[in-house]
């Protein structure tokens, strides 16, 4: 079973829209706000359906996203439940929904600037392989590492085999192309 990121995502609009009844004017308006960035956000995967599941970190203002739209409904709600005299005042609860509502838009302009509208087109399928692959660097990097490793000892004789020599160019020419995804070139400049 797969976690549908963007259902998620609108399912938490569609609670805060809910968690709106009764509420003061102020609450409605930060749940409204964070709602309208949740909807924003899932928007985000039509846009570009190969941020679901994404091992390159893609998606990760699309979490931050759904992560302040919780916070903002729990702090609101509470602030709207506080009595006068607690212990942490509601103004500066009120205040720390109003800090944490305020960074939606930036986390939205973040994803949205990841997003690859043209991801089945050859140049931008092709530059959202060359993320997946500098995502995998590490993984790649050390099959590499454990493939030279297993050939040393066939290398390190006077005279090795020819099939030594040959996989070892293979695997260095693998490293080069490991090594070179550290600065993934942008879409523009994807390889055709």
């Amino acid at each position: 079973m797969t976690w549908d990121q963007q259902a998620d995502l609108l399912k938490q609009a569609d609670q805060l829209d809910q968690a709106r009844t009764g509420l003061p004017e102020r609450a409605i308006r930060l749940l409204t706000t964070a709602a309208a960035h949740l909807r924003d956000a899932a928007a985000v995967y039509d846009c570009d359906p190969t941020l679901v599941g994404c091992p390159a970190g893609r998606e990760r203002d699309l979490d931050l996203i759904a992560e302040l739209a919780r916070q903002i409904h729990i702090v609101v709600r509470g602030a709207a439940a506080t009595p006068a005299g607690a212990r942490w005042p509601t103004e500066d609860r009120w205040a720390l929904a109003e800090a944490l509502a305020g960074r939606l838009p930036a986390a939205l302009e973040r994803a949205q600037a990841v997003a690859h509208p043209d991801h089945a087109t050859p140049e931008g399928s092709r530059a959202i392989s060359l993320l997946r692959l500098a995502a995998a660097q590490g993984h790649l990097r050390e099959w590499a590492h454990a493939l030279r490793a297993s050939l040393d000892p066939a290398l390190a004789l006077p005279h090795p085999a020819a099939e030594a020599t040959e996989l070892a160019g293979l695997i260095d020419q693998i490293t080069a192309r490991i090594n070179a995804l550290e600065h993934p070139c942008t879409p523009s400049e994807a390889p055709a």
